[in-house]
């Protein structure tokens, strides 16, 4: 019976299979050349100066290691950064380059678009989250420039709309074609989404990067 179990052992043990590793580490270097050293020619060893040559090449491999481990500490320290930013942003109104706008007490939050030539007509279209139109604002002999969204937030009726997220198309027609501008919008910044890039969450379901952020409004 001890032979039949020393039998058993002996054949697990052979089918054990080395996982060969992906990344060396400095330990795994200086292994390397322990075990040169051990196996190397006792009538043609190593000469000094290629000696000399691999331990300054360790010492480069250990100061990139090093380095490594520095740049993902400071890696570390800026999404630490992030997150406190984004922290702080939570409950402030920012703008922000989008065609959605919001509703908040019966307040339309505002908006912005701007004109890079002369214009002499233009459309805003409003629509609700169900894509059913709201209202359309009419414009005409606009000059170059920068111009606020002026909707009190009612619907084409007058009736005055519910709180929420409304789509805001800046549309100028021309004779074959119609142009489209994406407005700067005031948005509340309610969560955030961590990753690789942060991102944070504006009007309760919208996600932007933090590179959007035009302007920092106020807080609540």
């Amino acid at each position: 019976m001890v032979s039949q179990v020393s039998n058993i052992s002996a054949t697990g043990n052979s089918n054990t299979q080395r996982v060969a590793k992906k990344v060396l580490d400095m330990q795994d270097f200086i292994q390397l050349f322990i075990t040169q050293l051990q196996y190397q020619d006792p009538m043609n060893p190593i000469e000094n100066n290629e000696m000399a040559i691999q331990l300054a090449l360790f010492n480069q491999v250990d100061q990139l290691f090093k380095i490594n481990e520095t740049l993902d500490t400071l890696v570390s320290m800026a999404k630490s950064l992030d997150l406190a930013y984004v922290s702080n942003l939570v409950g402030k109104r920012v703008k922000i380059e989008s065609n959605i706008g919001r509703v908040e007490n019966g307040e339309f939050l505002g908006g912005e678009f701007t004109l890079e030539e002369p214009v002499n007509y233009l459309e805003i279209v409003i629509r609700d989250s169900k894509g059913s139109l709201i209202d359309k604002l009419q414009l005409s002999g606009l000059q170059a420039g920068t111009y606020k969204i002026d909707w009190d937030a009612t619907d084409k009726n007058g009736n005055k709309v519910s709180d929420g997220n409304y789509t805001f198309s800046i549309v100028i027609p021309y004779e074959n074609t119609t142009q489209t501008i994406t407005p700067t919008m005031i948005a509340e910044v309610t969560g955030a989404k961590l990753g690789d890039n942060i991102q944070i969450v504006v009007n309760d379901n919208y996600t932007v990067d933090m590179e959007n952020i035009k302007e920092l409004i106020r807080g609540e």
